[in-house]
This record gives structure tokens, sequence and C-alpha cells, in this order.
């Protein structure tokens, strides 16, 4: 059963929406599952630049055939260069001490970006990767740092402590059972680099 949202609308408003964590939602074709499957599945690119706008498209497009996109999008991976980490652990420390919310690094999407583009069946040539994970990047610092910081976070540990509640076994998967964590990634970006979570 391939269910990715179930809402009852009322007067042109979502009313309810049934988490996919109740439907035993299957994530993707291995069957695994993550934090990030059951966060939000769009991202307002209203204020993107126009070439963001686009990249967006060609995300949705090639990263929703092999796993929800809600997984890379609820993913807590940040990619910031030598220079941009420096400058934020003088500004933002929070955002180093908390690898399941925030996973920093400075070639982490393009890294997730090259394995999931090896992956049989994946269809997405070099020069779609390549903006794939611009958007990525542009994507990740706009709505995990700066001003958007504190959402980010409530989100996101939403997102685990649910996901930790319901799906224990999963959880140690993919964060262990000391929940210290390395592996993290948007579902696999929890683990991440092997998956978003």
């Amino acid at each position: 059963m391939n269910i990715k949202k179930v809402a009852v609308v009322v007067g042109g408003a979502v009313m309810i929406s049934v988490s996919l964590l109740s439907l035993g939602y299957s994530a993707d074709k291995s069957g695994g599952i993550y934090p990030n499957d059951f966060g939000p599945t769009s991202i307002d690119v209203s204020q993107y630049p126009p070439k963001m706008k686009m990249y967006y498209h060609l995300f949705l497009n090639k990263c929703s055939a092999c796993h929800t996109i809600a997984r890379p999008i609820n993913s807590q991976f940040l990619e910031l260069t030598a220079a941009e980490q420096a400058a934020d652990k003088k500004t933002n420390p929070e955002i180093f001490s908390h690898p399941k919310v925030w996973q920093v690094g400075q070639k982490i999407w393009s890294r997730y970006v090259h394995k999931m583009m090896s992956k049989p069946g994946s269809n997405i040539r070099p020069s779609e990767g390549k903006r794939i994970f611009e958007f990525l990047v542009y994507d990740s610092k706009i709505r995990k740092t700066g001003k958007n910081t504190e959402a980010w976070e409530a989100n996101r540990e939403k997102l685990v402590k649910s996901f930790k509640q319901n799906y224990p076994k999963d959880y140690a998967r993919i964060f262990g059972v000391a929940s210290s964590t390395k592996k993290t990634a948007s579902g696999s970006a929890s683990a991440a680099p092997a998956h978003h979570s």
C-alpha cells in the first residue's frame, strides 16, 4: 500500500492529517523507515531565487522515485564550509551540539547525492545531481539556521521523539541504543548518508 498522505478537507482547509506512523507506512523499496519520512512533504520556495525554484522541482521529481520526498526535506543534514562552521561555532553553537537535529559537515549533501545517484534505477544525470545538491545545500541553510533555527529544532525534535516512541527498534537501528548517533540524515539522512533519518 503506497499511501503518502491522507487528509480530511473542510471548507478548503486541511483539518486532519493522518500520520504515516499510524499506517505502518513503508518509506522505501527496502522497507526501511526513518523519522524524516513522517515530516512535511513540501517546502515553501516562494521566496527562493528563481534558479532554486527550478531546482526544487527537479529535486521533487527525481528524489521521490526511490523514497519519500519527506526524507531529504526533514533530514538533519546541514552542509557548511570550514569557514561557515568556524563562524557558526561562535554565533550558533547549538547547531553543533544536537546531531539528531543538525548534522553538520563540509560535504555532507554532496556525499549523499552521489550515493543516491549511484543506486540502480536512480536515473539522475550528473548535471541533475549537481542542481539537486545545490538546492539541498541552499535550502538547508535557509530552513535550519538563522531566523528559522528554533522552528527547525522544534519540528525535528518532535519527529525524532515520535519516531522513538512508535518505532523503538528502528530508532535503535538508526541512532543506536544509547542515542549518541553518528548516523543521521533525512530519514536516512538520519542514517543519512546511509539514508535520511
